[in-house]
Formats: structure tokens, sequence, C-alpha cells
């Protein structure tokens, strides 16, 4: 077994890189790492007791090596029980690392799904995929309290007891800490089983412990192999490596350096079987680095365009050995020569991935250190769930939600702005108010993101990639994508307290059919109304431009006149650009 091979070119941060490199060898950040000293990060006592409780991460790599006899014996109890399907209910870490597991490598023998979503027909698709009496549903949540997953919970728990499950309690495992409410509800539902992770590792640096391991070896990963590669990456990054040659310490470097020097992008362009990755390293960056007002904004899911949309960043080739990759490669030789600093890493096999995971949480921790920021907390994440129990709360007592100020309508197409900024805005067709937030009000430094609640299907997907792409060739600007409520669980720390740029085009729909949250007096197609809006509103708090564009025929018809409205009022700056 090997690492991941990594090659830095730092381009125009070289001298700024190398100086950076050699502050962080003169602090001995790394043997700090090991010897978890919070003063690498922080001094002050809050901090420090809030860091030193998230490091368990580094020793979890080998703690987790003698329970492989047992994830494996787990997984074959699950299908010596008849089970055909898993659905693992989880958000954030503890379904992004589950979701890349089952992506690379997809079990033959059963099928296994992803539900971090509170919309009704994402919901609806999953049951219809599976037969409830032979499916395994793994509930992960840390707390056990996260809305989304408590609801999911309920709901298919009814569910099975609806298709004459008399005891649905065997169809659920937890994964959890110890003493959180989820282990409660596994022990009076009597659930099949209850992993109880470390409690001092957080959710987005949880791969390699049981939160991705349970999936992983259910999917029938060779989690040994798996684990032998991120020991060996471990190894290649501990305190005793050369500064220029530890892996994660040269990446950090690059990315905080990069970040104080504006260069503050890091574009994640991958080859197909490495796209679940990059999406998990967004949300590891992401809510690691975006706070009191700096961090490093992972673009992922991209593909090479306008060179212009790739300024001010950091390009990462993400690569498995064997797939197609010669567009990235001339690409990066285009940014290489404007400047841009390019890291390319290439899995010789999908083993690696281990030590991909470790490799990049070592280097974030060490990007947190160069930015001079906690990495390991996520003070704004809370903010967006105050506001929608808020809302949900008013929606019990009245039936209504403030949904902010409509300020322009056409068929099937509704444009609402929070009411503090609703006076910017044209009151027109909503092209209109489109071309006045993406050309207009956008400074020269934003980026632009989509953030659409609705269902992740692969022709939704699809559809907003074609939009964000619309938008980035128009605009010349680096363009995000995202899927809420699961954005709010990652990225959503970043684009609260990160750095003070970015334009929000948050995108809802009329739901074709809804499904009641069992236990509460509001919907999913509710719920999940309340976080954007809720998202919304604090994005607004934080001085972010931000509309919501609302469907009211549906997703397919809306997403196709979103389209035809963006291209209107994007036609006239694209054509400025291209001259």
């Amino acid at each position: 077994m090997t690492v991941p091979v990594q090659n830095i070119a730092p381009g125009a941060l070289e001298s700024a890189w190398r100086e950076e490199l050699q502050r962080l060898a003169d602090r001995q950040a790394i043997a700090k790492i090991w010897s978890k000293q919070a003063s690498l990060w922080k001094s002050d006592a809050a901090h420090a007791r809030v860091i030193l409780n998230r490091l368990g991460w580094i020793p979890v790599v080998e703690a987790m090596r003698p329970e492989v006899d047992v994830l494996h014996r787990f997984a074959r109890s699950v299908r010596e029980a008849g089970m055909r399907h898993v659905v693992l209910l989880g958000m954030g870490g503890s379904s992004l690392a589950p979701e890349v597991f089952s992506l690379l490598f997809p079990p033959a023998d059963l099928s296994f799904h992803v539900l971090d979503s509170t919309d009704p027909a994402s919901l609806l698709a999953v049951e219809s995929a599976v037969d409830l009496k032979h499916t395994l549903f793994i509930v992960a949540s840390k707390s056990g309290r996260t809305i989304e997953t408590l609801s999911q919970f309920h709901y298919f728990r009814t569910r099975l007891e609806a298709a004459g499950v008399a005891s649905p309690g065997p169809h659920f495992t937890a994964i959890t800490d110890a003493s959180s409410y989820l282990e409660r509800l596994a022990i009076e539902y009597k659930f099949r089983r209850a992993f109880l992770n470390p409690a001092d590792i957080g959710g987005r640096y949880s791969a390699l412990s049981y939160f991705g391991l349970v999936p992983a070896a259910v999917c029938g990963v060779p989690v040994a192999v798996v684990l032998n590669s991120a020991v060996q990456m471990r190894d290649a990054c501990a305190p005793q490596a050369p500064a220029k040659l530890n892996p994660a310490l040269a990446l950090g470097a690059l990315m905080g350096v990069a970040a104080q020097q504006g260069a503050d992008r890091l574009f994640l362009l991958a080859t197909p079987s490495l796209v679940p990755l990059a999406n998990w390293i967004e949300q590891l960056v992401a809510e690691s680095t975006g706070k009191e007002g700096t961090g490093v904004i992972p673009v992922a899911g991209e593909v090479p365009g306008a060179p212009e949309a790739f300024d001010r960043g950091v390009i990462v080739l993400l690569a498995l050995e064997g797939e197609e990759r010669r567009e990235q490669e001339a690409f990066a030789a285009v940014m290489s020569k404007r400047g841009a600093p390019v890291v390319r890493i290439v899995l010789t096999r999908r083993e690696e991935l281990g030590a991909a995971f470790f490799h990049w949480e070592l280097a974030t921790a060490v990007a947190g250190a160069v930015l001079g920021i906690n990495p390991f907390d996520e003070p704004n994440v809370q903010e967006a769930k105050d506001i929608t129990a808020r809302l949900l709360d008013t929606l019990e007592k009245t039936g209504k939600m403030a949904e902010g100020v409509r300020v322009a309508a056409s068929d099937g197409l509704e444009v609402f702005a929070p009411s503090a900024q609703a006076g910017r805005l044209p009151k027109e067709d909503p092209a209109r108010v489109l071309q006045v937030v993406l050309n207009e009000l956008a400074g020269e430094d934003d980026y632009v993101a989509l953030l659409a609640f609705l269902d992740r299907s692969p022709r939704n997907v699809e559809r907003v990639e074609a939009l964000r792409q619309l938008v980035r060739d128009s605009t010349r600007r680096a363009t995000l994508a995202g899927f809420g409520p699961r954005y709010l669980h990652s990225i959503g720390q970043l684009y609260k307290g990160g750095p003070p740029s970015g334009v929000f085009l948050e995108i809802t729909a009329a739901d074709a059919e809804d499904v009641p949250v069992p236990g509460a007096q509001y919907t999913f197609g509710q719920l999940k109304m309340a976080q954007a809006l809720g998202d919304m509103e604090a994005l607004a708090a934080h001085g972010k431009t931000v509309v919501r564009v609302h469907f009211t025929q549906g997703a397919e018809a809306g997403l196709h006149e979103l389209h035809t409205v963006l291209e209107k009022a994007l036609a006239s700056k694209g054509a400025a650009r291209a001259d």
C-alpha cells in the first residue's frame, strides 16, 4: 500500500509559501498537533476547551484497526438477516463520508442510499426504491438531536409499522456518541446495534471513525486496507518528516497563505470517481476555516472554463490513476501560466481513500493554524437553526411563515428578497432583478452561490449545474452550487462566518406531494421551506446579498424557466465581457 502522490507548484505564491512552511516548522506545528497543544490555534481558555475535545481524529486511525473484525461481522449479520437495502440517515459529516465510500465501492449485493434532505420528493424516492421489510436504516448523528435526522427516523419507523413490522427496532442501527439522545432512542426502540463513537471527534473529522467505517463495511469496503493507508499517511505527516516533504503541512500551508494573500478560492477539479471526495473536502475545509471573517472557499464539482473565473485561488487536481484527466491537465497548464498555484494529488487505487481523508483533515487543521482560527468549532451554524425553529413555531401558531418581500414575478416564477434588501432591487420582471443582483450589486471579489432546496435527483443536479456554468461563463466569477438543507451542515458555516464575499441565489419550489413529520405539526415540505427562509434571513443579517427564486409550478418547469430568465439577465454582461 502507498499513499497518494502530491505535487505542489506554488506559482506566484512560492516565496510566501516557503516562508510559511518555515514558520510552521519553527513553531513545531505538527508536533503541537500530535501532542494536542491548543495554543497552535488559539490561546484563550474557551477555544482551548473546544480544541482539546476535537483532536480524536488523530489516534482514531489506530484505534479502529482492532474493530475491523467487528465491523465485518456486523456487515455479514445485516445480509444474513435478509437486508437487501441500506439507507443512511444523517447530515453533514455523518453522511458525506459514507456517500464517498458507497460511490467508490458500490456494493454488488445490496442497494445503498444516503438521505440527507428534508425534501419530501427525496424522502418518497428513497422509500419507493426499497422494500421496507428488507431495509436497514443507519441513523448517524453525534448528538442525536439533528432535526432532519430525527424526523427521518420517526418517519421510517412509522412506515415500517404501517407495513406490518411489529418490532421495527432491528431495522435500525445507530452511530452516535455515548450518552447521547440517539443512544437513548436506540435503547428505547431496541435498535439492532448502537456504535458509540469517541466523543472527541467532530462530525466533519469523523470519516475514519465509526461514522464512516460502519457504512463502509456494509458496502463491502476492505476496511483494514483503507485504515492501513490512513496510518501510512499519518506516519508520512509525522513531526519528524521534513517540512517540504510533509504532504499535509505543505498543502495546509499553501491553503492558509493563499487565503491570506487574497487567493482564497480552492478549486477542486476531480476525475469522475473522485467527485464525491471533492464534495467531502468542500464541507471539511469550509466548515473548518470559514469563520471570523476569513477562510478558504472550496469550489467543488467544477469543470474547466474561462480562466478569469478561476483567478484568486488554488487549483487542485484530484485524480484516480487510470482515469482520463487530459482536460484538467491542459487547464492546469493554462492556470500555471497565469501564476496560479496548482496542486496535483493522484490516488493509485481506491483503497488510498483512507490516506486521502487523513491528508485533508490534517492539512485543514494546519491551514487553520496559518489563519489563526479554531478549525474545530462552527460558531455560525446555529444561527440558521435558531431562525428555522422560530419560523416553525410561528407556523404552528399562525399557519404562516414570513417569506420575505416579493419583488418580481412571471409565469411560474417569483423572486423574494429580505425586507432590508428589497429596496435595492427594481420592482420589474425577474430577469431585471437577477441582472441587478449578479451584475450590479455583486462586487469584484464576490463569488456566486446557487442554493437549491430541491430534490437532489440526477436530473435536478444536472440542471442546477447547467445554471451554475451559465452564471460562471457569463460573469467570469467563481460559482458554487449546493442542495439544501444538506449544505447548511457544511459550507453554510463559511457563507455566514467566512470572508465578506458572496452573492446568494436560493431556489425553492412548490412540492408536488408533501409528507407530515410524525409527532410534529408541520410537514417535511414546510420544514424544508423554514430552513430555506431561515438561512436567507441569516445570510442577510451578515450583510450578504441574497434573493430567493420560488417555482410555483414545481422544480421541473421552474428550472427550465430559470435558465431562460438567467440567459436574459446575463446577456448584456456576457456580451460586454466577450468584447
